[in-house]
This record gives C-alpha cells, sequence and structure tokens, in this order.
C-alpha cells in the first residue's frame, strides 16, 4: 500500500513537478476526500462497517481524509512530515498516534543509497489506503486486512535504471509500537520495464505473538502486484498475498495459510471520464490474519468471501475526482457475517466521493 507516483502518473497523465536542480527542495501537499455510502448490513448509528475503511458508515455523510503534508529534500538529507483526519484515520490507525501518517528522517549515504528512520505508511500491498492513489474509492478485503503502517528503518538504493530496492526493518506487521521483544524484517523490489509497466514484490518476515504468549508464531507475508497500461485507454492491476504463520492452526502445532487475490481494470473513455472494475477473493481459514468470524452453527472460523466491484469516475480538474460506486460481498457459504433484517453471507455497498489534492514545490 505504498504511494504508486510512477505508475498514477503514467495512467492519468497527470504529469509531475518538474523543476530545475536546486539544493533544497520542500514540497507542501494536501488531500480531501467526503463521502456518502449505503450498505445493506445493519449497524449501529456512526459504526463502521466490518472489512472496509473507505466511506465505512452506513446512509452517513462523511469525511474519509483531510490530510497535510510537508516533504523536504536536499542532497544529503531528506523528510516527511504527514497529518490526517477523518473516517480512514479513525478506522485503521494506531491510536497512540492517530493523527501521524507519517514522519520519518533520512541521510544519504552514498550514490543513489538512502537511509531513514521513522513512522512509515506500509511498503506492503496492491493497493493504497488512500482513495486518490487507487482506480477506486473503496478498498478490496486484502487491502483492508494487510498493513497500513510500520515504524522502523529502511535502506532504499534507487541506482538501478530499471530496478529500484528497499529493505527494511520494523517493531512488526501493522505496528507503531512494539508487542514484543522481536523485530520484522521485509523487502520491497520494483522492476520497471517500460515508461508504462511495473512489477513490484514485497513481504515482511518476524514473530507477530507477543512474549508471554506459550508458543512462538512466525509471520511470513508475500505479495506480488503488476501495473500496467495496455493502450491509452485501458489500465490493468493484477495482485495476490500469501501468508504463512506457524503454530497457529487448530492444534497449535501446524502452520496456517492464507490467500488473496485481486483484478482491477480501468478503461478512459474520455480525458475526464473512466469506468473502473474490480473482481477479488480472500480466504484466511484459521483468522490469523482476518480474526475470527461467526460460522451459521454458532462455531468461529476464519474469513473467506469474494467480491466484485463497479465504480466510474469524472475529473473536473487534473487533481480532483467525484467517484460513484457499487461493490458485491459474499462471504463462503457456512459463514454468517452480514445482516440484513436476518443474518446472512452477503452485502451490498453503494457511494459517491469527492475528492481534491494538490503539491505545491518550493525551491530555495
Amino acid at each position: 500500500m505504498r504511494s504508486y507516483p510512477f505508475f498514477i502518473t503514467a495512467l492519468l497523465g497527470l504529469g509531475t513537478i518538474q523543476a530545475q536542480e536546486k539544493a533544497n527542495t520542500l514540497t507542501v501537499s494536501g488531500y480531501l476526500d467526503t463521502y456518502y455510502s449505503y450498505f445493506t448490513h445493519n449497524t449501529d448509528a456512526n459504526a463502521f462497517q466490518p472489512y472496509t475503511t473507505v466511506s465505512a458508515t452506513n446512509k452517513r455523510f462523511g469525511l474519509n481524509v483531510a490530510q497535510i503534508g510537508a516533504h523536504y529534500k536536499s542532497d544529503k538529507i531528506r523528510g516527511n512530515l504527514t497529518l490526517h483526519w477523518g473516517d480512514i484515520a479513525r478506522a485503521t490507525w494506531s491510536e497512540e498516534y492517530r493523527a501521524v501518517q507519517e514522519a520519518n528522517l533520512g541521510f544519504r549515504i552514498a550514490e543513489d543509497l538512502w537511509i531513514d528512520a521513522g513512522f512509515f505508511t506500509t511498503h506492503i500491498g496492491t493497493e493504497s489506503f488512500l482513495p486518490k492513489n487507487n482506480f477506486l474509492s473503496s478498498t478490496a478485503v486484502a487491502t483492508y486486512n494487510e498493513p497500513f503502517y510500520q515504524a522502523g528503518v529502511k535502506i532504499s538504493y534507487e541506482g538501478f535504471e530499471k530496478l529500484y530496492i528497499e529493505l527494511w526493518a520494523v517493531n512488526g506487521y501493522n505496528s507503531f509500537l512494539d508487542v514484543n521483544d522481536a523485530k520484522s524484517f521485509g523487502i520491497l523490489l520494483e522492476y520497471r520495464f517500460n515508461d508504462v509497466t511495473s512489477l513490484t514484490y514485497t513481504n515482511l518476515l518476524g514473530r507477530e505473538s507477543p512474549d508471554e504468549f506459550p508458543v512462538k508464531q512466525y509471520r511470513m507475508y508475500h505479495n506480488l502486484y503488476l501495473n500496467t497500461t495496455l493502450n491509452d485507454k485501458l489500465f490493468l492491476t493484477l495482485g495476490a498475498d500469501i501468508g504463512v504463520q506457524s503454530n497457529t492452526a487448530k492444534d497449535r502445532n501446524k502452520s496456517a495459510f492464507m490467500y488473496n487475490a485481486l483484478a482491477t481494470v480501468r478503461y478512459r473513455f474520455h480525458p475526464q471520464w473512466s469506468v473502473t472494475a474490480r473482481g477479488e477473493r480472500f480466504k484466511d481459514e484459521e483468522g490469523f490474519i482476518s480474526g475470527p468470524v461467526p460460522g451459521i452453527n454458532g462455531e468461529e472460523m476464519g474469513l473467506g468471501l469474494w467480491g466484485v466491484t463497479l465504480g466510474g469516475e469524472y475529473r473536473p480538474v487534473t487533481n480532483s475526482y467525484i467517484r460513484g460506486e457499487a461493490r458485491f460481498l459474499r462471504a463462503d457459504k457456512d459463514i454468517a457475517l452480514f445482516s440484513d433484517n436476518h443474518n446472512t453471507n452477503e452485502r451490498w455497498e453503494l457511494m459517491v466521493t469527492f475528492g481534491y489534492y494538490l503539491d505545491h514545490l518550493f525551491n530555495f
């Protein structure tokens, strides 16, 4: 769920900030996204819907995100500070640092080689948690269950023509604060075949169980996604995750396994108008990522579901959007996940989102 400036720029034709080489630059950014949504699943008033983080309240006008950021870079030092508020932050972020989306500082230690430390958004995920970085405002159930944020250090190298590398050491899976005395380690490899196609692999390995837990549970999480522009009107994203955690199956002596997959295709039939479709599948039989869900027989189990989404987008200006989307989710037949005057395994979602974002570059 990292930011995707290369791909979004290529496929949306938004352009990038072009500037003369200066010793120091400061980019000030802002982003606002508001919404109205409807769900067939009944919840308490103003409660968040399960398995979604965008437009997550039912029959309500709401604020997905309001954020401001400052991003400094010079020849040898760089830093990022982004603050955010809204339902996305309330639904996903660490309670201790809810307003802090990112706060990190980095130093260049060699040509094209940087080390950064602090609070970051996650390096894992096919989709971003921010609607502006995706084709659709709603995010897949896979994105809901992936990390959103992390605290640690990364080493990045951008000296290759087509390959970009990040090495990570963090407190844990979706953690600012540590839950044990172990650390987690990960990697990001992005290969750019050309200006419009990239393939990215990310992972994270670490012990996720607390120190006082009777067995040590090690989690290995893999994510792979492809972004490509098929022609000047058709764009495609394919992504899949696989996760394994030791000593997690019901008898505590075996490893648990989960997977998810999604495919998103956008057709832009006018410079300002486009339609997007997404299909998704999520399966976590032991619930070590999704958490337990109720079965129809009263027994708890892991989450399994599939879904389809259809959306349309209009861009009044380049850095804004109005989107309307409909999604259908169906949990596996033995899961009673939702309620619509009775227990059911299906949910319909409708949402409209308005978004605007800006970046202003200062040279000094």
